[in-house]
Parts: structure tokens; sequence; C-alpha cells
């Protein structure tokens, strides 16, 4: 038996890394003699940089509240990988309770892709995902100066969401501490933001799908001519995760919150959606599963150990979910 195992982040707990090794460990102890192949995943969001070769460098730079933070990032030959959450990132903010959703800047991913096209970077890959600002790109665009626009094909931003730039605000920023006074706020800056880019770079983001990512980041960086790109299906892409899947008996995937988002453009979504393609049996081990999404073959930590044990011993909960689905849905995978 084969088993491509390719789980995303459990946030805040697990990285993808983790996560497949053990699930891998849960495989192993269930049927010895399988091959299993450990392909961790990301969707343009937290981990991108890891599942694209990790970083080989790091820099000093503006962190999202202001002060300076070390990020690391990806130079290799003529392709440089960013990751926006290094730079911009909730976390670096303290989280939600700890930032200031009005003065969040993207500063820092504007610094880190500038180091990228003064080091001779022609191609030049930006995750997005993870940000603690709202601020339409702006702080990125003074960063880069006279940087952009920038050339054909050379700028690839990865998202993994559709949200357009005029609903960011509504749609990102309670997540990043805003209340609904400070919503509103930052949705009538986002239309001004894009009335600015409209005019300096000849295109309007407002509508436009995958402009709303990271604050509307992702909106600025494509006016100013970056392409915008399925996360998920570029880094399964990069990694070869659909010739994997075609040839095996079974795929595990996961995350640290399951539900019907997965399915629209997250990467254990993606991951699904391949192993169905090729008629190729899927299970699911997350955090959470939300219950529209029980009938996908998806166990959660929280009910098979607890939601303490979980947090607290996160790789043996997964370990342990692992081991209980493939023993509930033996009867289905190929022997």
């Amino acid at each position: 038996m084969r088993v491509i195992v390719a789980p995303d982040k459990f946030k805040g707990t697990l990285s993808a890394r983790a996560a497949a090794d053990a699930m891998a460990e849960a495989v192993h102890a269930w049927r010895r003699s399988a091959e299993v192949v450990g392909v961790p995943i990301a969707d343009g969001g937290d981990g991108t940089l890891d599942a694209l070769g990790g970083a080989n460098r790091e820099d000093v730079v503006t962190g999202p509240r202001g002060a300076p933070v070390r990020a690391p990032w990806r130079l290799d030959g003529d392709r440089a990988v960013i990751e926006s959450a290094v730079a911009s990132g909730l976390v670096l903010a303290g989280g939600a309770s700890g930032n200031d959703p009005w003065a969040a800047t993207s500063r820092g991913v504007g610094e880190l892709v500038a180091l990228a096209l003064d080091g001779g970077a022609s191609r030049i890959v930006v995750g997005m995902g993870g940000s603690a600002m709202t601020d339409g790109g702006r702080g990125a665009l003074e960063a880069l100066g006279d940087r952009v626009p920038f050339a054909s094909g050379r700028v690839a931003v990865l998202t993994d969401t559709t949200v357009a730039f005029d609903d960011a605000a509504r749609v990102f920023a309670p997540q990043k501490g805003a209340d609904a006074a400070m919503v509103r706020r930052l949705t009538q800056r986002l239309e001004t933001d894009a009335a600015e880019w409209a005019l300096r770079f000849g295109c309007d983001v407002r509508r436009v799908p995958r402009t709303g990512a990271a604050g509307g980041l992702s909106g600025a960086l494509s006016a100013a001519g970056a392409e915008l790109v399925d996360g998920a299906a570029y880094v399964s892409d990069a990694l070869g995760l659909d010739a994997l899947i075609a040839g095996a008996d079974l795929v595990l995937t996961g995350e640290g919150a399951f539900d019907e988002t997965s399915l629209a453009g997250k990467g254990p979504g993606h991951v699904l959606a391949l192993a169905a393609a090729h008629g190729v049996r899927a299970l699911v081990v997350a955090g959470v599963v939300d219950a529209g999404a029980a009938d996908l073959r998806a166990i959660s930590l929280v009910e098979t150990v607890g939601e303490r044990r979980a947090r607290q011993e996160p790789a043996t909960a997964v370990r342990i979910a692992t081991a209980t689905a493939l023993e509930r849905w033996s009867a289905v995978i190929p022997s």
C-alpha cells in the first residue's frame, strides 16, 4: 500500500511537517508494510515558505506594529519565496487582542520584496495569509518605492481566498481585532486606496477576486503588476502532488479547522479534489471538524482526545486521531 500524507499546518499548535510525521507514525503502526510519502503542504498562508524549500536568508524589516523584526525568506537562484506572516503577521502583533487594526502595516513585506528585487530575483513568490494589517497594501508599496510597477511575470501572489479588495475589512478585519466601527473605517480607507491604485497603475482592483488577501495587500501588488495565483494549486504543483496522488492507494490530509471554507481554496480542499480526480480514497484529520463536513470522512482531534489534550499534546493527538480514522474507515480502504 502506498499512502500520501499531505496535511497543512494545525495553526497555533503544529507545523505541517510535524503533522505529517505524526500521521505517518500512525499509518506505519496500522500497516507496517505501507509505503508512506510525507508531503507537507500550504496554500499561500503560514507555512508556504517551509513547503517551498525553507528559509536560507534572514533580514531585519519593519514589523506590523512598526518595530523591527527578523524575517526569514528564501533566495534560490533567480527565485525568491516570501511569506507575509513572517514580516507582517498577526502573531507578531500579539494576536487579535494585541493588534492595532488601523495602524498595522504591510511595510515589512514590501521591504522583503525590495530585497528580492535588488538581489536579482527574476521570479518572486509572495504568500499571503496570517497577516495583521488591513492597510490596502499601502505600507508595502511605500517600501517598494520606484521598484513598481513590476515587470510582467516577475511577481506571483499566492492566496487562499477569492475575497475581493473592497470586502477585505468586512471579511477579515474582525479576526485581526477590529470591532464593527473599525471595520467601517477600514472599508472607507480601502475605497481610498483602491482609487489611488487605479489612478497610479490604471487597474481597478475593488471587485477582482483574490485582491482582498492580507488586508488588501494582494490587491495592491496586483495593481502594481503582480500575478494573482491560487496558493494551494501553486504549492501542489511545485511539490508534484498530483503525480504522487495518482499513484497512491490512500491519501491523508488535514489542518487545524476543517469546514466548508476548506473546500474553497484551502490546501486540504485541493488535496481532496486531486484525490477525487484520481479515484483515490482520502481521509481528513483536523483539530475541529464542522458538522457540514463530517460526511467527507473527516475526524476531529477534539472529539477524539478532548480539547485540552489536542492543544497541549497536538502531535500525540494527531497520531491517535489518525489511527482512529484508519480503523474506522478500514473497510473502504484498499488492502
